[in-house]
């Protein structure tokens, strides 16, 4: 049999998003090219990232060259040196910033100590059964099982464990499912009443041609027509950084004529000339950020008037149930606002109670109204 040769391993730093981080390129048993991540290099330096190389060969070598013990893999380890940084890289930074603070806030810090090898279907389905009842969402414990599987899916790719006990685990019933909210016409009207100039455009845009919040804080002047009846959306921005629209595809939204007189209106005296000009800039000439135009200066105005409950997604919501009673056309709304009409049917149009009292009542008038027929029988 051939003798299976001693390797060093090769320490490098590599570029994970906008972090950098230790990497060690080795082969495998079947001699194939493998890289393992060691940890961020904003934690830790040559020399560190070197030992930890040493630890990592040493497991890889199969114990020779007086290699002493290596302490299995857990759960945070995993998270800071592998997982966590290459998901970094691949999600969007909306995604990149919801998804590492869930994660960190809950599997780290909980599951943090435990060994990767000694997680079992029963303990994990033990832990969201815990989550679902210290009272947390559903959609968040359902993101915990999402979070967990993928975890331990790598894992496994990276023959840190045999299999992946997670890939039964079922989100509990007894997580709580918060409803829904949209606005009506009336909130609408005392939302804009509420708010400044700014952000009576902001909501506008918003509610009345569908426009998600990244994309309109990412408008720049030339991007919208001189009559602001359409605005071509070509990226949008989160956290002072730039992306493609949502799913890569560049679309136009119309606006309706008062909102696009309110914006004309705001473009005319608030906006810089220049045609690369934000139209929604900050101080320093760049975008708005969406949590502190949020949280200071839209729920600010409408918390008084009992309306604090309403963020982005209650007014992406708004758009598709206010078009929805208005009888447009499902398909218009949906292109409109940049999905396909399955996700604006199921996900976003809220139909209103006086809608469904309607429609049952036509319901039981159908039948109340037909002349009850005495069947003859054949002679």
């Amino acid at each position: 049999m051939r003798r299976r040769r001693f390797q060093k391993g090769s320490l490098q730093l590599r570029k994970h998003a906008d972090r950098r981080v230790w990497v060690v390129l080795y082969y495998d048993e079947r001699g194939e090219r493998r890289y393992h991540t060691l940890g961020f290099a904003s934690e830790m330096n040559k020399g560190q990232a070197e030992e930890k190389c040493q630890v990592f060969m040493r497991e890889v070598n199969g114990g020779v060259r007086n290699a002493s013990p290596v302490r299995p893999t857990t759960v945070i380890e995993f998270l800071d040196e592998t997982y966590l940084p290459f998901y970094l890289g691949k999600w969007k930074e909306s995604t990149a910033g919801t998804s590492e603070n869930r994660i960190r806030h809950h599997i780290g810090k909980e599951l943090g100590r435990e060994r990767l090898m000694d997680l079992t279907l029963a303990k994990l389905q033990k832990y969201l059964e815990q989550k679902a009842a210290s009272g947390l969402s559903h959609s968040v414990v359902d993101h915990l099982r999402w979070d967990l599987t993928s975890m331990l899916d790598m894992a496994v790719a990276e023959r840190v464990i045999p299999v992946n006990p997670a890939g039964s685990l079922y989100t509990p019933k007894s997580a709580r499912r918060s409803e829904s909210h949209a606005m009506s016409a009336a909130e609408v009207e005392l939302a804009l009443g509420a708010v400044e100039q700014r952000e009576k455009v902001i909501l506008r845009l918003a509610i009345f041609a569908g426009m998600r919040p990244g994309e309109l804080l990412a408008i720049q002047r030339d991007q919208v027509s001189p009559d602001a009846s359409v605005i071509e959306i070509r990226q949008r921005v989160y956290r002072g950084k730039f992306a493609s629209p949502k799913n890569g595809l560049v679309r136009k939204a119309a606006i309706p004529p008062d909102t696009a007189s309110h914006l004309r209106e705001w473009m005319e005296n608030a906006v810089e000339p220049g045609p690369e000009s934000f139209v929604f800039a900050g101080e320093s000439g760049q975008p708005l950020w969406r949590s502190s135009l949020l949280e200071d200066y839209i729920k600010a105005k409408l918390d008084p008037v009992g309306l604090g409950w309403v963020n982005f997604q209650v007014m992406r919501r708004t758009h598709a149930s206010l078009g929805h009673e208005a009888k447009i056309d499902p398909k218009v709304s949906a292109d409109q606002r940049g999905h396909g009409i399955g996700v604006a049917l199921d996900v976003y149009t809220k139909s209103s109670m006086k809608d469904r009292a309607a429609a049952a009542k036509r319901l039981e008038d159908s039948v109340k109204s037909k002349p009850s027929q005495t069947r003859k029988r054949p002679k």
